[in-house]
């Protein structure tokens, strides 16, 4: 299986080193409007290297466009007239399948070329992939024949499993997923900061107390996905009564912490929306 990815910032280059453990770097392929950035990537992954997006795609069965939004346009019309047959993985935040669908027949039109079975897939990952923990959202077109949607989603899910969690969503909820794992480490990273402070404050080193704040959040995410208990009776088992920890949960409820973090993600929700309705 060969793959190439077109674009080799933070989130296309994660998923290539990902890719590479679970296809074999040889068998990737990556370009870059800024030739420079993506051989240095090629160089240090040991992955080929294209001089032209078309250079790429030839190459490949399995296309990733992890380009801005606002690029998308200008790589499907180096790209689409060598799709045929080929499986078209979106990176591209807020960007519709439909969208990339009318990209797509665009540069069909303007190319005159004939081009046939591609399949759309759109993903949403967040920045965890950088360390091969990331919680990734993949969907599937809905007007494409129900088998080779899912064979699709398969492969890419497999060819994925390295970069983190992968699961398959409508697509009606990419705008949810954004708001919460999307955007979410974000809030973890607040979380942890917060904490860490708080440990200055009472005398612990800054970089010990990253590591304790760090850890302590990894811990309790990695004991809810372990055990698959409610994260209320989790909370409810670490509050001893008369003790520290409900104590501290009691001024969070005053804060309004669970409301604020709602509150955040309705933000990044409907900011959400309004961005895939400009685009």
């Amino acid at each position: 299986m060969k793959i190439c990815c077109i674009g080799t910032g933070v989130m296309g280059g994660a998923l290539m080193k990902a890719i590479a453990k679970t296809v074999g770097k040889e068998n990737i392929i990556v370009a870059d409007c800024d030739t420079a950035k993506a051989s240095a990537f090629a160089k240090k992954l040991g992955c080929k290297f294209a001089q032209s997006n078309e250079e790429a795609v030839k190459y490949a069965d399995i296309v990733f466009v992890a380009v801005k939004p606002a690029f998308v346009g200008k790589a499907m019309d180096d790209i689409g007239p060598h799709l045929s047959g080929k499986i078209l993985v979106s990176v591209a935040a807020g960007l519709s399948i439909a969208a990339l669908k009318e990209m797509f027949s665009f540069s069909i039109m303007m190319s005159g070329s004939d081009v046939e079975n591609v399949t759309f897939v759109r993903l949403m990952p967040n920045i965890p992939a950088v360390v091969g923990e990331a919680m990734i959202a993949l969907c599937t077109d809905p007007e494409a024949p129900e088998s080779v949607s899912a064979d699709a989603a398969t492969t890419v899910a497999k060819i994925l499993s390295k970069a983190g969690r992968v699961e398959k969503v409508h697509e009606k909820m990419m705008d949810a997923v954004t708001a919460i794992s999307g955007s979410g480490p974000a809030y973890a990273f607040m979380f942890i900061e917060a904490l860490a402070d708080a440990a200055v404050r009472f005398g612990m080193p800054r970089q010990q107390a990253y590591i304790y704040a760090s850890q302590t959040l990894k811990g309790a995410a990695a004991m809810q996905l372990a055990t698959d208990q409610h994260p209320g009776v989790l909370k409810d088992s670490v509050c001893s009564p008369a003790g520290t920890t409900i104590e501290a949960v009691k001024v969070l409820e005053d804060k309004g912490f669970r409301s604020a973090i709602m509150n955040a993600a309705e933000a990044a929700y409907e900011k959400s929306q309004e961005l895939a309705r400009k685009k």
